[in-house]
């Protein structure tokens, strides 16, 4: 594979998805062919299931929540490998790694997670962009965007455990050939000046 992966981690209201878009946009004026995914993919059948997971409609124990996150993004490997392998760049808001840091916080176990990973063989991204915020700040800018939270966005001390997971992972630097932490805490022209930078490198 000659392709470049790279993707976007933080808990909610980090930024992550405007920052992919971002990313998408910068690298299509260049002319560099883009494939972007999004998780969880509402679209598919483990998607709608997670969908009424959050939204509160449905229960699902910490097993069951990390199997039906991990199905949703395993079914696009042989599409992303593809692109990779044609030498395209492709985008993920959220990946795999997002999966053991929510559902370890949910109770799943965080090593068995890990395993569970390893096992399936998952396409390692080449960056991973771990986008940093406070949880306070995260459910602050949710607020402002939705009328309505989401049983994560509105629960500040789950954040926290999440937060703790990532950065658990991103000292293994797990699955990732690289990671890079970006301050979203600050002003959004800041972190995208901050990205543009660091996509021109990886790409030189």
């Amino acid at each position: 594979m000659n392709g470049t992966f790279l993707v976007f981690e933080g808990i909610d209201g980090s930024g992550k998805r405007t920052l992919c878009h971002y990313a998408m946009e910068l690298l299509k004026s260049r002319g560099v062919p883009v494939n972007p995914y999004q998780y969880p993919d509402y679209g598919s059948p483990w998607g709608r299931i997670i969908e009424d997971f959050l939204s509160k409609k449905e229960y699902l124990s910490p097993s069951v929540q990390f199997l039906t996150y991990a199905a949703d993004i395993i079914k696009d490997q042989p599409y992303i490998k593809k692109y990779l392998e044609k030498g395209e760049v492709v985008l993920a808001d959220r990946y795999i790694i997002s999966t053991i840091a929510f559902q370890s916080a949910h109770g799943f176990d965080f090593d068995t997670a890990k395993a569970i990973v390893r096992l399936f063989e998952v396409v390692p991204p080449d960056v991973v962009f771990y986008m940093k915020v406070l949880p306070r700040t995260g459910r602050m800018r949710k607020q402002s965007q939705k009328s309505k939270l989401d049983r994560h966005e509105v629960d500040t001390a789950f954040l926290e455990k999440v937060v703790r997971m990532y950065e658990k992972l991103q000292d293994e630097s797990f699955l990732g050939k690289k990671w890079i932490e970006i301050d979203a805490n600050r002003e959004l022209s800041y972190v995208k000046a901050e990205m543009a930078a660091e996509i021109k490198k990886i790409l030189k």
